[in-house]
C-alpha cells in the first residue's frame, strides 16, 4: 500500500511538474558499457574491438595485427573492497575523500595536454578513465567514485567488469 501511494504521489508530481512548464534539473553522468570480451576472437581482435569503442573514429585494422600494443591511453580507477582507491596502481586515498582522485586525474589530463597526448586522427585530450569495483561494494561509494571521476574532466567513463561480465555492486537498503 505504502508503495503504491509512493507511485502516485511520483506521478503526480511529474504531471503538475510537466503541466507548469517547468525543467526539472538533475544531474546525469554518461558512462559507456564496453563490448563484451568475446571467447571466439583472438586477444588482439577484442583489443581493437575495445580500442574501436574508445575511439569511433579509428577504424579496426583488416587484418589485425598480431600481438598487443603497450597502450596507456585507458586509465583505469579501481575500488577494493576496503574502499581503497588507485589510479593503475597508483593508490589516491580510499572512497571517504574522493578529492585526491579527481585533482590527481586533473593533473594528469593536464600533462597529457602538454604532451600532447591525442585521440588518434584528433586535437582531444586523452581523457577516457575506465572504473573497476569489487564485487562487495556498496552502490552509494560507487556512484561517489564516478562523479569524482567525471568532476576530473574525464570522457568517456567505462565501466570495466569483471570476468563474467556482469556488474555486481550492492544495492543500498534503506531501513525504515
Amino acid at each position: 500500500m505504502k508503495g503504491e501511494f509512493l507511485l502516485l504521489t511520483i506521478i503526480f508530481c511529474l504531471i503538475m511538474s510537466c503541466s507548469q512548464g517547468r525543467l526539472v534539473e538533475q544531474n546525469v553522468i554518461i558512462v559507456k558499457i564496453p563490448p563484451i570480451y568475446d571467447k571466439n576472437l583472438t586477444e588482439e581482435e577484442n583489443y581493437w574491438r575495445f580500442r574501436h569503442f574508445l575511439f569511433p573514429q579509428e577504424e579496426i585494422p583488416n587484418p589485425v595485427p598480431k600481438g598487443l600494443p603497450n597502450d596507456d591511453s585507458l586509465l583505469y580507477v579501481s575500488l577494493d573492497e576496503n574502499g581503497r582507491l588507485k589510479i593503475n596502481s597508483q593508490g589516491v586515498g580510499d572512497v571517504s575523500e574522493t578529492e585526491f582522485l579527481t585533482e590527481r586525474l586533473a593533473v594528469i589530463f593536464k600533462e597529457r595536454e602538454n604532451n600532447k597526448v591525442y585521440e588518434s586522427e584528433s586535437q582531444k585530450i586523452v581523457k577516457a578513465v575506465g572504473i573497476k569495483a569489487a564485487d562487495s561494494i556498496c552502490y552509494g561509494d560507487f556512484v561517489k567514485v564516478i562523479e569524482a571521476v567525471k568532476q576530473s574532466g574525464a570522457e568517456p567513463i567505462v565501466l570495466l567488469f569483471n570476468n563474467d561480465s556482469t556488474l555486481k555492486v550492492k544495492t543500498f537498503h534503506s531501513i525504515e
